[in-house]
């Protein structure tokens, strides 16, 4: 692209709305023009123009101030330099949306200085500035939005104790993991775990310790397990382990025993002796067309028997079909 300024006036003008704005009495065109930019740079939103073709014509303070550049860095970045790469690549679309419905409001993300993430609300429109077409955009940091609505997200679908996923997340990954199953004649296999004589823990030690004793037990289960599988806490020291697309049917058996070693391990607490926890499990393999909730019970039910049996570990009972 060319990068030559355009031959337009180096002061952009505002193109004047279908009703021109209020001015109040005594005011010369030289007051108008300053009381203009000086709401513009002192808009909390990010307003910048720019020609078709890609070339800046005009930014506020607040769009530099806003991702942390001074007024050069920003002016040298152009009118997507600001933006994250994988939304640059949308820009053309966008252009054109807005061109042909004369505005557009859409998300994107813009990347600040610090290298951070900053998700913005863009309001964009066509205005017409001396027979040629220049998009104005005006840029809200909605950020703090974002995250919070994310976090909210989170705590619908997660433990807040241990930031497992809950059981509201289980559901909705069993569904999703079984429905493979059936279509690609996947093996998903689940592991029931109820850690043993955890309530002398909490008697004895007091629940705070008890409540950092199941954030170590939930740390060290995300760490046995892929990306692809699902930990959740079921309630008090009930865990499942939902584990996808297994290669065989011994491979269960094979993440039930990382999973007690991993927990079985020495477990420092602070201001008492060294803390040891074992658990009890049941495993069983998704049988094609089985509802989520009998998959679930027969890995409950092989736990319980385990745990009857005085069994601490995964291997006697497998919930076999």
């Amino acid at each position: 692209m060319d990068t030559a300024r355009p031959q337009l006036q180096p002061r952009m003008e505002i193109a004047a709305p279908a009703q021109d704005p209020y001015w109040g009495p005594g005011l010369d065109s030289d007051d108008e023009r300053e009381i203009a930019e000086l709401i513009l740079h002192s808009s909390v939103d990010g307003v910048l123009a720019h020609t078709i073709d890609g070339h800046l014509l005009f930014f506020n303070d607040t769009a530099a101030e806003h991702l942390g550049y001074t007024r050069e860095e920003f002016a040298d970045l152009g009118p997507y330099g600001w933006v994250e790469d994988e939304y640059v690549t949308l820009v053309p679309s966008r252009l054109a949306l807005i061109r042909e419905r004369g505005s557009l409001l859409f998300p994107s993300v813009g990347a600040p200085k610090d290298g951070s993430d900053m998700y913005t609300e863009v309001n964009a429109r066509v205005v017409d500035f001396r027979g040629e077409e220049l998009v104005v955009s005006v840029i809200r940091d909605v950020t703090e939005r974002v995250l919070a609505h994310e976090e909210i997200r989170h705590l619908a679908f997660h433990d807040r104790l241990t930031g497992l996923a809950n059981r509201m997340k289980l559901e909705d990954d069993l569904r999703v993991a079984l429905a493979a199953a059936d279509r690609h004649d996947d093996l998903v296999g689940v592991i029931y775990l109820d850690l043993d004589d955890f309530k002398p823990i909490n008697d004895e030690l007091g629940h705070a310790v008890g409540d950092d004793v199941l954030r170590v037990v939930a740390a060290r289960m995300l760490s046995c397990v892929r990306e692809c599988d699902t930990v959740a806490r079921l309630g008090g020291d009930e865990f499942l382990v939902l584990v996808a697309r297994l290669g065989h049917r011994d491979d269960l058996a094979l993440v039930g025993r990382k999973l007690d070693e991993c927990i079985r391990e020495l477990m420092p607490v602070e201001g008492h002796a060294d803390v040891r926890v074992t658990a009890s499990a049941g495993l069983a393999i998704y049988v094609p067309g089985e509802l989520a909730e009998d998959l679930i019970n027969r890995a409950d039910h092989a736990m319980y028997r385990a745990k009857q049996a005085g069994i601490s570990g995964w291997e006697a009972f497998l919930g076999q079909e």
